[in-house]
């Protein structure tokens, strides 16, 4: 089906089974009537005593977009919110737009307010207990004092008692806030004699029920022999709790298909029929019922997410986004991570179009709201990414709405950092059980936006070395020479080559990665190209792009020279920091043929143009083969036996022989023949510690024609013979 228009749905959080049962149950009605369901959660919803700060201010930001959106209704989930200020500013934004809306639980004047259905279910639960179990003395643990939610469950709970002519006075009923503090005492107060003990206790919700079963356990009274207890919503308390809690579940998807409906027949005038969801009891064995409700694959399906999301927890976020040196870096970092969530069909990174700030005034950035545009970050598909890069109207939400789409649910939430707002972030999926908005995504978020921050922050000191550089012809903490002081001093350095009877050429050198490791070789690289070209006009003219002038009779030798030039580069990097991996190096070459500025600034140009796309290609060719090269090495490991050729290994992946190891070097810091030595002695000596095989049969399992080259290398690797290792580590 394709969907023909988009409700909003205003939610605190997606956190429990039961926030996901809600939502399931909005999206499932939804999609049945071909509607796009828009989620607007600010992922944290607490009390502001407990706290509330610029991060907390930022999460909420996203409430801000309801009255921007283009939507055809929303659904704002009021009594699922903790925080009365949160709930005002909400309504405040609900009447800045004349969409249809729909409130849940809320008590706004001339408000379409709609509640749950509490009252039959919780009758039911308590006709249990009278007639299937025969309990004639009941307490409940109700929740809040005047909240209407409650206060039905309440309801339900006595008029199943009248019913049945049994009598609720009104210590019988205590108010428990749904939470574990009340509930504890209840279950002390039952076992010290202080209160009668019941024959049953109806809790209002499953976090009450789980704590009167601990507190009567603890106390010495017997759950279900002395005491029965029920819950009430479906949560994971009912189901981690000894015994098991009878419980009502289905509450939260009935009341979010429900919503879809009344909403549906505010907008369409129609009002459609709920077939997809009921409230029913999910027998567990607090009651005393032999019989118990077998879990919901949907709950098995959570459970399974949460272990697989274990394997994400090293995952390094923040590293990877903030070391990002451009827009395009920074989308291409984000990417790389997208991996640690299932089933997202879409993942789009928003940003507002004035997310770089006031470049003359840092302290100046939005702090509350959204542009009138946004600019897409970064635009992934379940199977590949569609474009980036371009600007589109805020209202529209995302461009993939205004194209062809089955319904999906999109899941909307914050990006700012530091006080800034930045954009919001759009995860959508068409499997409800997918959405995640957990620890996991919200560091994942936080991370996104510290590698917006930190770019930012690099703009905002190229912009500042600009400005600096249009004072100054050197660079106020190295040094070197910038691009104003090189293009100054060439014409000098032209007449004097010119008198020698030399031609003038330029030498331009970049290179990639842009870091070793963590370190950033650029104040290293300006120290040792000043000291290697003290005769020479050197200069950094770009980020890390650096110029040499070097007087040559041709053009082999300056050749000759960028090589040489380049050698004595990588020497100084590792006598300066050790056996590292280097970066490749990219070169190109120009000559000047007049002393003229304009003509002089125009061979600078394009020789930097030239440099920039020869550095794109060695950058594309490198990422072309890291795959094979990543598969190669795990090969290596996993087989060392094998007859690893490099000319064979350079022939079936399609480069040269030394391309393929500079790759290799570049990418583990090692060469092949190195690794190919390393994973044959490692298997050796499992072979050595854990079989009784001898040493020449091991010396060919391990790859080895020759047993005596074998031994060789062992000890070089191991410091000690083969037949020493297996004495001190053998069976």
């Amino acid at each position: 089906m394709t969907a023909k228009g988009r409700f909003g749905l205003v939610i605190p959080e997606i956190n429990s089974p039961l926030d996901r049962d809600f939502v399931e149950g909005v999206y499932a009605q939804a999609n049945a009537l071909g509607y796009d369901v828009i989620v607007y959660t600010g992922l944290y919803n607490c009390l502001r005593e407990y706290r509330y700060d610029s991060y907390i201010s930022g999460l909420e930001n996203i409430y801000t977009l309801i009255c921007v959106h283009r939507l055809d209704g929303i659904i704002f989930a009021e009594e699922r919110f903790h925080t009365q200020d949160v709930i005002d500013k909400i309504n405040g934004y609900l009447r800045q737009t004349d969409t249809p809306c729909l409130i849940l639980g809320g008590n706004s004047p001339n408000a379409n307010i709609m509640n749950a259905d509490e009252y039959g279910s919780m009758y039911r639960i308590t006709r249990h207990m009278t007639d299937e179990h025969g309990c004639k003395k009941l307490y409940c643990l109700a929740g809040v004092p005047n909240h209407k939610s409650s206060e039905e469950r309440v309801r339900g709970f006595v008029d199943a008692c009248k019913d049945c002519g049994i009598i609720v006075a009104d210590s019988d009923i205590r108010y428990g806030w749904f939470w574990k503090d009340i509930p504890a005492q209840l279950g002390r107060e039952i076992a010290d004699g202080t209160v009668d003990c019941p024959d049953a206790v109806v809790c209002c919700n499953d976090v009450m029920a789980a704590a009167l079963i601990d507190s009567l356990k603890q106390n010495g009274i017997r759950v279900p022999e002395d005491v029965k207890v029920t819950g009430f919503d479906g949560g994971w308390d009912s189901l981690i709790c000894q015994p098991s809690v009878t419980t009502i579940a289905g509450r939260d998807k009935q009341f979010g298909a429900d919503a879809v409906c009344r909403l549906y027949a505010m907008t369409a005038g129609i009002m459609p029929k709920q077939e997809l969801f009921g409230q029913s009891i999910r027998f567990g064995r607090s009651c005393g019922c032999c019989k118990e409700s077998p879990l919901e694959p949907h709950l098995i399906e959570m459970i399974m997410m949460n272990r697989e999301k274990r394997t994400f927890i090293a995952t390094d976020f923040i590293h990877r986004m903030s070391d990002a040196q451009s827009v395009s870096e920074l989308s291409e970092h984000i990417n790389e991570v997208c991996h640690i969530f299932k089933g997202v069909k879409w993942l789009d990174v928003c940003l507002c179009s004035d997310w770089q700030g006031d470049m003359n005034n840092p302290d100046d950035f939005r702090q509350y709201g959204y542009s009138d545009e946004m600019f897409m970050l970064l635009s992934r598909r379940e199977d590949n990414s569609e474009k980036a890069f371009f600007s589109f109207p805020t209202a529209q939400v995302l461009p993939a709405l205004c194209e062809p789409h089955e319904p999906h649910l999109i899941m909307l939430t914050s990006l700012h950092c530091g006080g800034q707002i930045f954009g919001y972030t759009a995860t959508a999926y068409t499997k409800c059980s997918y959405i995640t908005a957990d620890e996991y995504y919200v560091s994942w978020c936080d991370s996104v936006a510290n590698g917006v921050k930190s770019l930012q922050k690099r703009l905002f000191e190229r912009y500042f070395s600009k400005q600096l550089e249009k004072l100054s012809d050197t660079d106020p903490v190295t040094g070197i020479f910038n691009r104003r002081g090189f293009i100054i001093h060439i014409p000098e350095m032209l007449n004097q080559y010119n008198n020698e009877g030399r031609k003038s050429y330029l030498l331009l050198i970049t290179y990639y990665p842009e870091k070793i490791g963590a370190v950033d070789p650029r104040s290293a690289m300006d120290g040792i190209l000043t000291e290697l070209c003290i005769h020479r006009l050197c200069a950094r003219i770009g980020e890390n792009t650096y110029a040499v002038m070097i007087p040559s009779e041709d053009a082999d030798g300056i050749v000759n020279t960028s090589e040489n030039l380049i050698a004595a580069v990588e020497s100084a990097l590792l006598d300066r920091f050790g056996d590292i991996r280097l970066p490749e190096f990219v070169t190109c070459t120009a000559v000047f043929g007049s002393s003229e500025s304009s003509e002089i600034e125009r061979v600078v140009d394009e020789a930097v143009q030239f440099l920039t796309d020869r550095k794109k290609a060695a950058e594309s060719n490198f990422t072309d083969y890291r795959e094979l090269i990543y598969r190669l090495r795990r090969n290596i490991v996993s087989q060392p036996q094998r007859d690893w050729e490099i000319e064979n290994i350079s022939h079936d992946i399609g480069i040269s022989k030394s391309h393929l190891q500079r790759l290799y070097k570049q990418l583990f810091s090692t060469s092949i023949k190195d690794d190919v030595i390393t994973s044959r002695i490692k298997r050796a000596m499992q072979l050595l510690e854990h079989t009784d095989m001898r040493i020449a049969e091991i010396a060919e399992q391990c790859g080895y024609n020759n047993e005596n080259h074998f031994m060789r290398q062992f000890k070089e690797k191991t410091g000690m013979t083969a037949a020493q290792f297996r004495r001190e580590n053998g069976r």
